[in-house]
């Protein structure tokens, strides 16, 4: 992650309650640490855990800075919209394909491919590394490196009218109600979208903290989804403070503007992968500067875990089901 550039940058306009003014003041000062919290002495499984994300994180840092690759505005914003192409594999992983083979249109399962497509890897063909769930590494194959029946014209194509399903919101709810994260719905004028706040700060490891996402409810379905989106990245990013349960470290950033394009990101990401255009795509677009302040890293796995929290992207939409 560079530096701030001395130019500065401008957060994305996003909507704010009513009487909040224009100074960049917190929605609920109250309920935030002014530190992180610290619990109790860590155990060995912890640690080891800890340790291993470090790891994790210092080699793709590592791998970012060797390649260049996003050393530049346009580069990230190419990200993204790799990351969106390739909606059937984890945001994480989306960004180590692209660092392995840049220009990927493709990319699956030998077991997908062939039940899919009936189509295999070719001999010899170089296999691509993406992260595994409870295991290492799996392998994966780009279109270009299979070979079997034609691919129909529209294969890798999902609709992308915005529909958003009022039966998905009541499942949605009732799914996040058990995770502890409860929505409350509000009755607010167009230009209120939303927000976050934890409400309990008990600090142990076994039991989840709860939260508070609001949410505009004389929104349309497409917008109240980016909305959650953008407030569970809030969450998930650390911004509303630590939650051990959910491996979530206190990470909130002084500069409220940078706070709100990191979650702008993730439910720009989110919303995208799913056939949502939000209106955040036009905020990443101007605001550039604020590029050179994100941590890949943590963007992606967050976006990550906001689409698992979700359902996302719907079962419609996905390629492999």
């Amino acid at each position: 992650m560079t530096k701030r550039t001395p130019q500065g940058w401008i957060a994305p306009k996003r909507p704010r309650p009513k009487g909040s003014g224009d100074s960049q003041e917190d929605f609920f000062p109250g309920t935030l640490p002014t530190k992180p919290y610290v619990g109790s002495e860590k155990d060995l499984f912890q640690a080891a855990d800890e340790a291993e994300e470090e790891r994790d994180r210092a080699l793709v840092d590592q791998l970012i800075a060797d390649t260049q690759l996003y050393d530049s505005a346009k580069a990230i914003k190419d990200l993204l919209e790799f990351t969106v192409r390739l909606r059937h594999i984890a945001p994480f992983n989306a960004m180590l394909l692209n660092i392995q083979k840049p220009g990927l249109s493709f990319a699956a399962r030998p077991k997908d491919w062939w039940e899919r497509f009936r189509r295999r890897p070719k001999p010899y063909a170089r296999p691509l590394v993406v992260l595994r769930n409870f295991g290492p590494v799996e392998f994966v194959y780009d279109v270009l490196d299979t070979e079997g029946e034609p691919l129909p014209e529209a294969a890798f194509s999902f609709p992308t009218d915005g529909e958003v399903s009022k039966d998905w919101l009541a499942a949605v709810e009732h799914k996040l109600n058990r995770a502890e994260i409860k929505i409350l719905w509000l009755d607010r004028g167009d230009y209120t979208a939303g927000h976050a706040r934890r409400l309990t700060n008990h600090g142990e490891k076994e039991r989840l903290e709860r939260f508070e996402v609001g949410v505009n409810r004389n929104h349309p379905p497409a917008a109240q989804l980016v909305t959650l989106a953008h407030e569970l990245a809030h969450i998930f990013l650390g911004h509303c403070g630590s939650d051990q349960k959910r491996g979530v470290k206190f990470n909130r950033p002084e500069d409220l503007a940078l706070r709100e394009v990191e979650a702008e990101t993730v439910a720009y990401l989110v919303a995208k992968r799913t056939g949502v255009s939000p209106r955040s795509e036009s905020y990443l677009d101007r605001y550039k500067g604020a590029f050179n302040q994100l941590d890949l890293h943590r963007i992606l796995k967050v976006a990550s875990a906001v689409e698992k929290q979700l359902d996302l992207p719907f079962q419609e939409n996905r390629i492999f089901r």
